[in-house]
């Protein structure tokens, strides 16, 4: 199992459905084989392996750059989109991904 697998496959023992404000829905392309959909709601969280094409927000780009994001490592700022480093339709959402799985 992938160091990626692992972290999605655990985003539903550290979900905190106090921190989200609405239903979403968030699909991860992270290099050639990770790819991850994830749907929260106030109450649940559920994570499945695999693309959604009708996902609020998407997060493309490479998976150990992810893994950096996610280790704290790396903070991803405005010049990660704008020189395509990473690709997303909505950044801002990415925002409340995070947030719903703080403590």
């Amino acid at each position: 199992m992938s160091e990626v697998e692992k972290i999605f496959k655990g985003l539903c023992k550290r979900f905190n459905k106090r921190n989200v404000t609405a239903e979403r829905s968030y699909y991860f392309s992270l290099g050639e084989h990770e790819k991850w959909t994830i749907r929260i709601t106030k109450e649940k969280c559920e994570v499945k392996k695999g693309q959604n094409d009708e996902a609020d927000c998407f997060f493309k780009g490479p998976a150990e750059l992810f893994l950096d994001v996610w280790n704290g490592e790396h903070q991803l700022g405005p010049a990660d989109f704008l020189t395509g480093k990473v690709k997303s339709n909505n950044p801002m959402l990415l925002r409340d991904f995070v947030k719903a799985f703080q403590k």
